[in-house]
């Protein structure tokens, strides 16, 4: 309940705004950029901001920053109505999460609750693609070597998949399936599309990040670069790797994904919240005081956030130390049914 009402209170503000204004604008406009034959738009600031001012009136400072493969999403979105594709953006990806999340989930664990969490909550307020990213880390460490190609969409936060694919041999089909969903991009939005991504979002997004342009960031990321620079980053990460080390599954990987990668928000942490979630719910009462209070911080860390990025990766060191403590057993549900149906 503090998870939820938290998450509300720091994004109150967010659902009273105009959906417009809201991150899947970009998405929805890079689609239909798409569409006109003019991919390579959505890559560059002034002409997609033009575009999303034009056609639905967003006065934000939005950005596309996926790799083109993603505009084969985007595309099938754009082709309805926007704020109609705003609330099946959503629904989709958090049907798709529940569905996901439901082969980790304990006994008596209400499975609506691992899409009630502080970062699917404001994933839902942005119109992000967290609930949607978190579901294909889900289905890929349950064994879809296709959730695992298609997650290179956001390879900064994906990059841990592959070892889960090389742990389960199952590489080549992930390499396979990301391979042809980057060359039907190549086919269907051109090599120029692809130049404008890696030469134009990629390098701005970088810029961005390294050169404190973006305040509001400060409030929202929850990896180390940004706040602790090169040097407390590389603290970070060395210590994310040792304990992963110790004890690697589908929920230590997701919370050292944010002490290794250099970017990163409170919107992606679905994974990482559920599977503190389930810690909290499976050991809170034999487990000490100290590490609920660890773990219970590090579930709450998309809205701890909001008082500062520089909480968070602590916060999320000591929880991965806790959740290696006692998440050594946790099964991949490898083979399911629901990872057949993904690949």
């Amino acid at each position: 309940m503090l998870g939820f009402f938290s998450a509300e209170w720091i994004t109150m503000t967010g659902w009273f705004a105009p959906l417009a204004d809201r991150d899947f604008a970009s998405f929805w406009v890079a689609g239909k950029l798409a569409r006109s034959g003019n991919a390579a738009a959505a890559y560059d600031l002034p002409s997609l901001r033009a575009a999303a001012s034009l056609w639905i009136g967003t006065y934000t400072k939005i950005a596309f920053p996926y790799p083109p493969h993603t505009l084969v999403v985007a595309v099938p979105l754009s082709l309805v109505p926007f704020k109609l594709s705003f609330w099946l953006w959503e629904a989709l990806s958090a049907g798709l999460f529940y569905v996901a999340a439901k082969p980790y989930l304990p006994e008596r664990f209400p499975p609506i609750l691992a899409i009630l969490t502080p970062a699917a909550l404001i994933s839902m307020v942005f119109g992000q693609v967290g609930l949607f990213s978190g579901a294909l880390w889900l289905f890929a460490f349950g064994g879809s070597w296709l959730a695992a190609g298609a997650l290179t969409f956001k390879p900064h936060l994906g990059f841990l998949v592959a070892v889960e694919m090389v742990r389960q041999r199952r590489v080549t089909k992930a390499a396979l399936a990301a391979a042809c969903l980057i060359l039907l991009s190549v086919i269907v939005f051109g090599t120029h599309t692809w130049n404008a991504s890696l030469f134009g979002a990629a390098s701005k997004q970088i810029e961005m990040l390294t050169g404190g342009q973006m305040m509001r960031w400060y409030t929202q990321a929850t990896t180390p670069m940004l706040v602790y620079g090169a040097a407390g980053w590389a603290a970070f990460a060395i210590a994310a790797v040792f304990l992963l080390s110790r004890s690697f599954n589908v929920f230590t990987a997701a919370t050292a994904t944010f002490l290794i990668s250099p970017y990163g928000f409170h919107y992606d942490m679905t994974v990482v919240c559920l599977g503190f979630g389930i810690l909290l719910f499976e050991e809170a009462e034999t487990m000490p005081a100290w590490h609920r209070l660890a773990c219970a911080a590090a579930f709450l860390a998309p809205a701890i956030v909001a008082a500062g990025s520089w909480l968070i990766p602590p916060i999320l060191l000591v929880g991965l130390y806790v959740q290696c403590l006692y998440r050594r057993d946790v099964e991949q549900p490898v083979g399911t049914e629901v990872a057949a149906q993904m690949g």
